[in-house]
Order: C-alpha cells, then sequence, then structure tokens
C-alpha cells in the first residue's frame, strides 16, 4: 500500500489536473460546509501548437463546483494565466478539469 501526503491525494487522486497545474492550498468554511482547492499554474510559458510563450498575466479568480469531499461541497478556485500569441491576440491556457464556459468540472458534470 503506498503512502500520500495531503497534496498528493489532491493531486493524483481527487483532482483532473496535469503537470502544469499544482494545489497552493486548501481553505475549509466549517460553517458554510465549503471546501476550496486553491489552483496554481506552476509553469511560466505556455506551449500551443509547437510554439511556446510566455505569460502574460491572470485572468480574475474564478471557481468551479467539483465533486464532494466527504460532508463538504468542493470547489476548484485558480487564477487562469493569459499568454499572447504571435498574432498579437490574448489566449487563456485550457483548463484540464472544466469545459471552457462550464462553471461545474467535468467529473461533477459525468456524475449528474
Amino acid at each position: 500500500m503506498e503512502k500520500y501526503t495531503g497534496s498528493q491525494i489532491l493531486e493524483e487522486i481527487l483532482l483532473p489536473v496535469n503537470t502544469a497545474w499544482e494545489v497552493s492550498g486548501v481553505v475549509t468554511d466549517e460553517v458554510a460546509g465549503n471546501i476550496y482547492v486553491k489552483l496554481r499554474y506552476r509553469l511560466d510559458y505556455v506551449e500551443d501548437n509547437g510554439a511556446r510563450y510566455s505569460i502574460y498575466d491572470h485572468r480574475k479568480e474564478r471557481q468551479w463546483r467539483h465533486l464532494d469531499l466527504w460532508q463538504y461541497k468542493t470547489y476548484l478556485v485558480a487564477e487562469l494565466p493569459r499568454y499572447k500569441d504571435e498574432k498579437g491576440f490574448f489566449k487563456t491556457v485550457s483548463i484540464p478539469w472544466a469545459e471552457e464556459y462550464e462553471r461545474m468540472t467535468v467529473l461533477l458534470e459525468k456524475k449528474q
């Protein structure tokens, strides 16, 4: 049997994230019964169609409803990085846990 740290459990087992993202913190609101898992983009660049772009800035923090952890409603929270492509257009980094305009994660949508 393998032993996991708290962040390993979140990153490797419970969350559909990839190596570009990491758990940067977890906040529990006992009164509301919510857990907020904060995610951070760990790279300073984005690769898109074989080209590499530097991170330009980050969009305002967003949250997505995720699968419940025990008795808590769970939310993923992140500021999404943006980059400027070769044509000068600003693009937002794609995320592995949700569709582009959704407010629920892919795993939560599949469950419903």
